[in-house]
């Protein structure tokens, strides 16, 4: 008890602990389906540090290997807090799932994320070799179809100048997958997290030509059950609270952190960057207007959706 009150002391006095005052817990757990992606380290600080049970929420974590388990546990009610995408959300709620994305849980901005990742048969080192080769039909850049991964590297490109289209796509659902391509020189590019990115290319000779760097908005988030808000939303405040507790523990001291549950592969474990996070934040209304004007561009959703369907952010602070 005292480690967890000299921790949320030292958060307090750097000004960055969660301030908002949360109404009573339950004392039940919420159950949170995790990725194993770099972005959930938070959720994984938070449960390993203490900082849930010092805000009086117990969290149960529930480890997943895909976006499908995730998507089948909120909608059958074994989760109740999601690692998710915004596509994913929108999917879930136009098909009458009851959930709300309630944070945006990406890196800090100028943190890369996402980025387009040549190989090194391919011979393609720089935006202009890329666009050319895709241009020329020489080249495809390997995505999950109708995921985060098309709507980034759809994104990243169209900010290079150029508007992709479909065949300049080759499905590669499955990320390590995609990494073994890229590797063996079998796809020349391909959309790729961190940390595969770094791995890729400090180890792999890949070549990183396009990062959302300087994206505004990266479109992850947390999403939470309908249900859990209506009937828990104490539950919900502390969850967030003690989120924001770990993002400022990570962003005080990065370093801390090399070492976590989310397996840093270990060729780069001693020179990959930890990431800093996103202050806490909803996403816009424009930022999902973007989003789902793109879906409803390749067919995934026939209209947008209402901005107030899909969001809550009564815990945390809209853009």
């Amino acid at each position: 008890m005292r480690r967890i009150l000299l921790t949320l002391l030292f958060l307090a006095a750097a000004g960055a602990a969660f301030t908002q005052q949360c109404p009573a817990t339950s004392g039940q757990p919420v159950r949170v389906g995790i990725l194993p992606v770099m972005n959930t380290l938070p959720i994984f600080v938070a449960q390993q540090s203490g900082l849930f049970a010092a805000r009086g929420v117990e969290v149960e974590l529930v480890p997943l290997e895909s976006a499908r388990d995730r998507s089948i546990g909120l909608q059958t009610g074994r989760l109740d807090v999601g690692n998710n995408d915004v596509m994913g959300a929108v999917l879930q709620v136009a098909a009458g799932d009851a959930l709300k994305i309630v944070r945006h849980d990406s890196f800090a901005p100028g943190v890369p994320f996402f980025s387009i990742v040549t190989s090194a048969a391919s011979g393609l080192k720089t935006p202009y070799d890329l666009v050319a080769a895709l241009r020329a039909g020489e080249a495809k850049v390997a995505v999950g179809h109708n995921t985060v991964t098309e709507y980034m590297a759809t994104k990243l490109l169209r900010d290079a100048g150029y508007n992709p289209n479909p065949s300049d796509y080759l499905e590669v659902s499955a990320i390590p997958l995609r990494l073994e391509q890229l590797n063996q020189g079998l796809v020349a590019a391909a959309l790729l997290p961190e940390p595969l990115t770094t791995l890729a290319t400090q180890v792999q000779g890949a070549t990183a030509v396009l990062t959302d760097a300087a994206t505004g908005f990266v479109p992850v988030a947390l999403t939470v059950t309908q249900r859990l808000l209506d009937e828990r939303p104490g539950d919900v405040c502390a969850f967030l609270a003690a989120y924001q507790d770990a993002v400022a523990a990570i962003d005080a001291d990065p370093e801390r952190y090399r070492h976590n549950e989310i397996r840093i592969p270990e060729p780069i474990m001693a020179t990959y960057a930890v990431p800093t996070f996103a202050a806490p934040r909803v996403p816009s209304e424009a930022e999902l207007a973007e989003v789902q004007a793109w879906m409803v561009e390749v067919g995934m959703i026939d209209a947008p959706l209402p901005y107030e369907d899909l969001v809550d952010g009564r815990f945390v602070t809209a853009p």
